[in-house]
């Protein structure tokens, strides 16, 4: 009987506490505040039905896909269209590191390079870049990923000429391998790699790599300067 009471009571509450929510929002007269007095309170309690109070659509779409990624359920995005849809596969796809779910999303490529660009540097798996369609975010992604790993080999699948010679030259100033500096394919940025190594290692015979004459002669003075002020200490 006490148990039957107790269930009864909570039933209650539960419907009391629902009726008061919903009535906090319908008594706003102004559509837009209670729009987001609904979406506030959906969000809240993570109800979707509540989402259906919403008369307008992008607002509705946007309160169903922000309990989706809260829920992780990748069919209440299902459930919507446009790119609240994308947006919430997406979120959803990233939190569960599930690559496949990236290829649900059917909308434009906005949020799909957003969801396979995240995913690759999350679990630093350069091979996934190649999904990305913007040519400047999958560049990003194989340049982070490279400085991530230290892999000089990622920077080669990098278009944009600069941001290739970058990721080279970030790499083999870390590891301090100069080698790695003929890597670059403008003179200039392969130039100042050797200059910084040398500088760091304070040894005149990396300048040599250097194409450039002032280049060079920059290089060796720097290591010179280097060596007499670490002399004088």
């Amino acid at each position: 009987m006490k148990t039957n009471t107790l269930l009864f009571i909570i039933l209650a509450l539960s419907i009391l506490i629902v009726g008061c929510t919903r009535n906090e929002c319908s008594s706003i007269k102004n559509p837009i505040d209670k729009d987001d007095c609904n979406l506030d309170k959906a969000i809240e309690n993570k109800d979707p039905t509540t989402c259906s109070l919403i008369k307008s659509d992008i607002v509705k779409n946007s309160c169903i896909a922000e309990i989706g990624i809260i829920k992780k359920d990748i069919s209440i995005c299902s459930s919507i269209e446009g790119k609240s849809r994308d947006y919430c596969i997406a979120k959803v796809a990233i939190s569960d590191e599930n690559f496949s779910m990236c290829n649900e999303i059917s909308g434009t490529s906005y949020w799909s390079d957003i969801c396979n660009k995240d995913l690759a540097i999350k679990k630093n798996e350069s091979s996934r870049c190649v999904k990305i369609i913007n040519m400047l975010e999958k560049d990003s992604c194989y340049d982070t990923i490279a400085k991530n790993t230290l892999n000089v080999e990622t920077c080669f699948y990098i278009y944009n000429q600069t941001t290739h010679d970058l990721c080279v030259r970030n790499i083999a100033v870390a590891t301090l391998n100069e080698s790695l500096c003929e890597e670059t394919r403008t003179v200039m940025i392969g130039d100042l790699c050797y200059s910084k190594i040398a500088q760091i290692k304070v040894n005149e015979s990396i300048c040599n790599g250097a194409s450039y004459w002032d280049v060079k002669n920059a290089c060796k003075a720097m290591v010179k300067a280097i060596l007499n002020e670490t002399n004088k200490n």
